[in-house]
């Protein structure tokens, strides 16, 4: 990064620079010619005036090629500006130009010529002094060139300077860095630097806050595997404390009850990872990956149909009010997860009756999913608490791991839905309401 900074600067510098050169050249050049036309004009006037003496007395070459900036100027001297009578050295044959007076621009024998023209006082004679172009520009080109090689030569210097600038200025950041790679991977405290420059000030606070999540997530995932680990501990213990039973017992009866108990914690364990593993998918499912189409009636009968069989069991009923198509954008599993455990709860510890409803809420953009059973519920003050994972409410009518409702929070949240529990609209009851946007 020092040597790509280094690199830009520098070309940005000479880049610069060779701007600055194009202008001296420019205006170098404007101001040699406004000078040496002036020159030129008052070399005429010279020369007009010697006109009626000896012309062969007249001489500029010697004249300019004394002068320091080394210009050459040549005349001609015109009888009625059409017989050559004189021409100084270096002079072309040929007119040097067909203006009659004034400056103009010609070309002869492929040499550009700066020419002014001017007559005599009795207009017998007309007298042409020129110069070349390429002797103006030659010295414009050498002014351009004397202000640019100080800078080129100052170049070198330059960027040892912007090195040492650089480096002192990326101090900061390369301390910010190294603090960041000698921490081992459980490190999350904030950072320690101090003395941030503003610039950076925006990077610290983000990476703190970054280390916060991530200390939180952790946090998090230690809680729940450690209650993951003392919760599947419950049923495992069932498991052998009733196959010891079963094995060390003559009685019939009693071995079989134990192997019944047996049965009833394997469910137990099955249940709770089955709930371990779905609310560990929903924990890595992003927002991004709801993109498919589904049709919410659609899962509500088949969450129904599955379900009906255990709720006739336990002598309930599970009902499905009838709707119309419903459609939305999400993840069809997922749903499906979040209506199952609702309905599963509700056949667990509500009352005889289950009833499923859908309907488009009072926002034509969202959808308001409801699942609404006779039982009591949680008392008003323990329902802030539901939705928390492990969380079982005082009014659980049966075990449970305390998992169904945080994982319908979890899914709820991915599709940007909100989660209400309140008692039963009519009558005695308790209702679970999930409002879930369209799209």
């Amino acid at each position: 990064m020092r040597r790509r900074l280094l690199g830009l600067l520098l070309a940005g510098v000479a880049a610069a620079w060779a701007l600055v050169a194009v202008g001296t050249y420019a205006d170098a050049h404007r101001e040699i010619d406004a000078l040496l036309d002036a020159h030129l004009a008052q070399a005429a006037t010279l020369v007009v005036a010697q006109a009626g003496h000896e012309l062969e007395e007249l001489s500029l070459d010697e004249a300019d090629a004394a002068a320091p900036i080394g210009k050459r100027v040549v005349f001609q001297v015109w009888k009625d500006g059409r017989d050559l009578v004189f021409r100084s050295s270096g002079a072309p044959d040929a007119r040097l130009s067909p203006a009659e007076s004034g400056f103009s621009d010609a070309s002869i024998g492929g040499r550009d010529w700066r020419v002014f023209s001017s007559w005599d006082r009795e207009r017998e004679t007309l007298v042409q002094v020129a110069e070349e172009h390429a002797a103006r520009n030659r010295i414009a080109a050498g002014i351009a060139l004397n202000s640019l090689l100080p800078l080129l030569l100052a170049l070198p210097l330059l960027g040892l300077l912007i090195w040492w600038v650089v480096g002192r200025g990326m101090r900061p950041l390369q301390a910010l860095g190294d603090e960041v790679a000698r921490r081992g991977p459980l490190d999350l405290n904030p950072l320690t630097i101090r003395g941030l420059p503003s610039e950076l000030s925006p990077l610290a606070e983000t990476l703190d806050r970054l280390f916060s999540r991530m200390r939180d997530s952790l946090d998090s995932e230690r809680r729940f595997t450690s209650q993951a680990a003392h919760e599947l501990r419950t049923p495992i213990a069932a498991i052998r404390a009733q196959a010891e039973v079963a094995s060390e017992s003559r009685d019939p009866d009693t071995a079989r009850a134990a192997l019944h108990h047996v049965i009833e914690a394997c469910d137990r364990a099955s249940r709770l990872s089955e709930q371990l593993l779905l609310l560990a998918r929903a924990d890595e499912t992003e927002p991004g990956a709801l993109l498919a189409d589904c049709r919410l009636d659609e899962i509500a009968e088949r969450v129904v149909a599955a379900l009906a069989p255990e709720a006739m069991d336990r002598g309930k009923s599970l009902e499905l009010e009838p709707c119309g198509s419903v459609t939305l954008r999400g993840n069809d599993a997922l749903l499906e997860a979040l209506l199952r455990n609702l309905v599963d709860n509700a056949i667990r510890h509500g009352g005889e009756r289950c009833i499923v409803r859908l309907a488009h809420a009072a926002d034509p953009d969202r959808v308001s999913l409801e699942v609404e059973d006779t039982g009591h519920g949680p008392p008003p003050d323990e329902r802030q608490q539901l939705g928390r994972r492990f969380h079982r409410g005082s009014a659980a009518r049966e075990e449970g791991s305390g998992l169904g409702l945080s994982i319908v929070a979890r899914i709820a949240q991915l599709h940007g839905a909100s989660v209400e529990f309140r008692g039963a609209d009519r009558g005695p009851g308790f209702k679970v309401s999930v409002s879930i946007p369209v799209s």
